[in-house]
């Protein structure tokens, strides 16, 4: 019976050593979020008066995070989309003389995702970057 008990405080304290253990490695690491912080990229497109965009084609990083200023010159309120991010990224209607601010994280790669303003297609998103997981075989 005594040896049950030594051994009952033993398993009791290496458990309590290992919980301890744990909880500090945890606090003295870095955290994830700071490990996986993104780069930035700032992007400006300009609806003209005549229904085009400026820049007509725009180049980011794949897995950047992508802050867009869209600024409205055309005569009336538009919406510009992004095929292929659609899912991610929309801009309702831009108000005449005016600008929309968003982001988005361009972790797609390809080289011709349409920039639609009302549904017609008047410039190109290009992801520089593979699409390949790195240390996927």
């Amino acid at each position: 019976m005594k040896r049950y008990l030594i051994l009952f405080f033993v398993v009791i304290t290496v458990g309590l050593l290992l919980f301890v253990g744990s909880r500090l490695a945890r606090t003295s690491s870095p955290s994830r979020a700071e490990a996986t912080r993104l780069p930035t990229v700032d992007v400006a497109i300009t609806i003209t008066p005549d229904y085009r965009i400026e820049p007509e084609v725009v180049s980011v990083p794949k897995d950047a995070r992508v802050h867009l200023t869209v600024v409205n010159r055309y005569g009336l309120a538009v919406s510009l989309t992004l095929m292929g991010y659609q899912d991610r990224f929309a801009v309702a209607y831009v108000p005449r003389d005016s600008s929309w601010r968003g982001e988005f994280v361009a972790d797609r790669p390809g080289e011709d995702f349409a920039w639609m303003l009302e549904g017609t297609p008047v410039g190109k998103l290009r992801v520089a970057g593979s699409h390949l997981v790195e240390g996927h075989r």
